[in-house]
């Protein structure tokens, strides 16, 4: 039973390494602080306890950083985390994304003393615009469709809703009948009864 489990999870284990490989990207190095990522140029600026690792950043590296001037990739819980940066005075972004706010992220988002790393790009992609006809918001469903085609043929009605009077309240005389009397022994102090129900 053991070995059966133990197959299927190697097996497991197998099909997400290939599939890791199958993601990763090409990283080659031309120095120590030079590389070519997917073949767009980066320099290694800072490599913190030696944060830098390239079968790591091969699998964790996506496309979308290619927009950005700087990449920190940090180490927690033997994971790498990977964020970019603009350059200081960009106005991309907001201004926590500007290379100047790199501690304030250390010292906010990582762990006290984590090895981490700073690469430059040379290369920065521009991302491409998603055509307006593409863009989900603007999509209009089919349901919403029918609703605008039958607000447009069908002729307004005027609703007429009935308005019924309200109906006199039993229980209201009985609450009028019954009020707190004083008794008149000592008009110093102010005692009273409380009639009960007949």
């Amino acid at each position: 039973m053991n070995s059966s489990k133990r197959e299927r999870r190697e097996d497991q284990l197998m099909k997400k390494a290939e599939k890791l490989a199958e993601y990763a990207s090409e990283i080659v190095m031309q120095s120590d602080t030079q590389m070519l990522i997917d073949g767009h140029p980066y320099v290694l600026v800072k490599n913190y306890r030696d944060g830098f690792q390239t079968d790591k950043l091969k699998e964790r590296f996506s496309q979308i950083l290619t927009k950005y001037d700087y990449i920190v990739g940090d180490w927690g819980y033997d994971q790498l985390r990977l964020r970019g940066f603009y350059e200081s005075g960009s106005k991309k972004g907001t201004p926590s994304q500007n290379i100047d706010r790199l501690m304030d992220y250390l010292y906010e988002n990582c762990n006290f003393g984590c090895a981490y790393f700073v690469l430059h790009n040379l290369d920065v992609q521009k991302p491409t615009p998603v055509p307006k006809e593409d863009r989900r918001k603007n999509r209009v469903s089919s349901k919403q469709r029918k609703r605008k085609r039958q607000r447009q043929n069908n002729v307004y009605e005027e609703k007429v809703y009935e308005v019924h009077s309200r109906k006199p309240n039993r229980n209201s005389d009985k609450r009028n009948k019954m009020k707190a009397k004083t008794v008149g022994k000592n008009s110093r102090s102010r005692h009273f009864t409380i009639r009960q129900k007949d």
